[in-house]
């Protein structure tokens, strides 16, 4: 997702050293400045001060998600804060970060940023651009472990409080599992789940609706340990000093996209890389069965303006390596940080605090990371906000939601796109020009430990 950003990320950062000199020290540092209740009050005084603006840059579309709703209830408890919403409106996350950083080399007012995973996040801070906000936790008396599920600590410090919280889980056409005489699988392996995929092929009138569809995205070339494993979830270990392509996690995934390409119950490989498949149109149009991706999708399956629901989707957690493997899946999401050269930190702080919290329970459309939610009502409340939300099996998801055990990996290193790249070369070779596994782990193992060594 990443490939070949990382040396643009160096350029940006000589940019910035060269807008200002040291960002964290710029404005306002966290440690001088009480907090702000996220719960109510306003972080800049009386209601008789002039109101301060805030800029929130994200990619989301305002009223398609809700933001409109968010702001306007954050205005109302902080009446001397505005919050002005920044974004393309296209739901597109890799051009919204090309964009930040211009902004942030070209000296821009920015305050709250946001971010859809850890990687972007994590080279963001290690260029300087994220203010540390453990001491604004500290003057609330905040213990992060009890207030969130997703943990956005980078080295024990804290840069940024986690949005929505995603989860790996299966999504599935219920028509399609009746017709294929399949029950609704409460605990299973990833080789139950590819028996499934088999069962629920279809090919009629010489099209074929596949049981099954893997994206495009890196991650689907290593699943299994993405999805699984909270220790070593990535291409490097856990201390980013040596490749970690050869393990059990890493062949299986790779046996399981071949087993899925040789049985033709998996949407072949070629298709989805020359014609650049999309898995909403894939399984929305119903030529898959069944995907397992993470839990932001869960509303579109109630329908959307652009994407009516046609059918009911129920679901099941994530499959497992093992048969006595807990269920247990890796939790991520999106992550707000408050920019380190930010004229309006304790501001930014009391958005992203609320937003955190109460916030994004308003906004409906997600899973909070928030520990202290009611989650039946945040599932009726999201279901409620769709267009035909009995077209959501509301039993099987909360099952889900209540049996899976959400872990947090640690973070890839900030060069992770690089590793990724090579990774997806060795794959392509496999999948489209016969090379076996055996070859595939050891030419990927060795590249990215030549990475790795040269960034020592």
């Amino acid at each position: 997702m990443f490939a070949k950003k990382w040396n643009r990320f160096l350029v940006v950062s000589a940019l910035i050293a060269l807008v200002g000199t040291g960002c964290s020290a710029a404005g306002q540092k966290a440690s001088d400045s009480p907090a702000a209740s996220p719960n109510g009050g306003s972080a800049s005084g009386s209601a008789a001060a002039d109101p301060v603006t805030i800029k929130l840059h994200t990619w989301y579309p305002k009223k398609a998600d809700n933001w409109d709703i968010v702001i306007a209830e954050f205005e109302k408890k902080h009446p001397n804060i505005k919050v002005e919403f920044v974004s393309a409106e296209d739901n597109n996350s890799n051009e919204f970060y090309k964009k930040l950083d211009l902004a942030a080399a070209s000296g821009e007012d920015l305050d709250v940023m946001m971010f859809s995973n850890m990687t972007a996040f994590n080279q963001r801070v290690e260029l300087g651009m994220l203010e540390q906000i453990d001491s604004f936790l500290q003057t609330e008396a905040v213990v992060f472990e009890d207030e969130y599920i997703f943990d956005t600590r980078i080295g024990g410090k804290t840069y940024g409080l986690p949005g929505k919280s995603t989860m790996p889980m299966v999504f599935i056409n219920e028509s399609h599992l009746k017709e294929a005489g399949l029950e609704l699988p409460k605990d299973w392996t990833w080789d139950e789940y590819m028996q499934y995929a088999k069962a629920m092929t279809k090919t009629e009138g010489g099209k074929t609706r596949y049981g099954t569809y893997f994206h495009s995205w890196p991650m689907f070339a290593y699943f299994v340990q993405a999805y699984n494993q909270a220790a070593g979830a990535n291409l490097s270990t856990d201390d980013g000093t040596k490749a970690n392509v050869g393990n059990p996690f890493v062949r299986k995934s790779l046996e399981l996209r071949l087993q899925g390409e040789k049985e033709g119950s998996a949407t072949p490989y070629s298709e989805v890389v020359s014609q650049k498949l999309n898995y909403r149109p894939q399984y929305f149009n119903q030529d898959t069965s069944m995907i397992a991706v993470h839990s932001f999708l869960v509303p579109e399956t109630g329908g959307t303006e652009q994407v009516p629901a046609t059918f009911k989707t129920v679901f099941a957690p994530v499959p497992k390596f093992a048969k006595e493997d807990p269920i247990s899946g890796n939790a991520g999401g999106d992550i707000l940080g408050i920019y380190s050269k930010s004229k309006h930190k304790e501001e930014a702080y009391a958005f992203i605090r609320w937003f955190s919290t109460e916030g994004i329970v308003i906004q409906g459309k997600n899973f909070p990371s928030w520990k202290k939610v009611n989650m039946n009502e945040v599932v009726d409340k999201m279901i409620a906000g769709t267009k035909t939300p009995e077209m959501i099996d509301k039993e099987s998801l909360l099952y889900v939601l209540e049996n899976t055990k959400q872990t947090t990996p640690a973070v890839a290193v900030p060069f992770h796109a690089e590793l990724e790249k090579v990774f997806i070369e060795e794959f392509d070779k496999m999948m489209l020009s016969g090379q076996d596994i055996d070859t595939t782990v050891k030419t990927a193992q060795e590249r990215i430990q030549k990475i790795i060594d040269s960034k020592k």
